[in-house]
């Protein structure tokens, strides 16, 4: 395999296709955790949810992949050039959703730390409140369900609040 800047293999992607950060230079409070297996055309419009979901949250993604066959890591490889909040972690020959949840959240440095699905199918814009939550509360840990009160399986803005008291 030949490593090198990539560049020339990269997607190429205008300015008017990914919109750079806000603040590029202040460390994230925040990385949403992204695993990864052939989700290629769900990264750009889940970036750009989570932009739209966190606009006064200095927030990274870090994209998981499982050596995707469609390309994954090369498209978001392609996007972090052009946003320094996207990064990628390529697993070569590790597959599972929990080894990926762990390697994700070990390879960040925010002290708060989100795992979504990339098939855009968890509600980014839960992302604030539970955030505000673990700072403004004691707790650990925040999950949104569809099982607990107030969720529900009817799509975006259907998940209930469970919180966990630290022991």
């Amino acid at each position: 395999m030949h490593h090198g800047t990539g560049a020339e293999h990269l997607e190429q992607l205008s300015a008017a296709q990914v919109q750079p950060p806000k603040v590029a230079n202040t460390p994230p409070i925040l990385t949403i955790v992204v695993p990864t297996l052939n989700e290629r055309d769900n990264i750009k419009p889940l970036i750009a949810l989570l932009d739209a979901a966190l606009p006064n949250v200095d927030w990274e993604v870090m994209f998981v992949d499982d050596d995707s066959t469609d390309d994954t890591a090369r498209r978001i490889r392609a996007l972090a050039l052009v946003d320094p909040r996207v990064r990628c972690i390529q697993r070569i020959g590790r597959r599972g959703l929990s080894t990926a949840c762990i390697e994700g959240v070990l390879g960040c440095s925010a002290p708060y730390v989100a795992v979504m699905d990339a098939d855009l199918q968890h509600d980014e814009a839960l992302l604030p409140r539970m955030l505000d939550i673990l700072r403004k509360e004691n707790v650990d840990l925040v999950i949104g369900s569809r099982y607990a009160a107030g969720g529900g399986a009817t799509g975006h803005g259907s998940a209930g609040w469970v919180q966990c008291s630290p022991a």
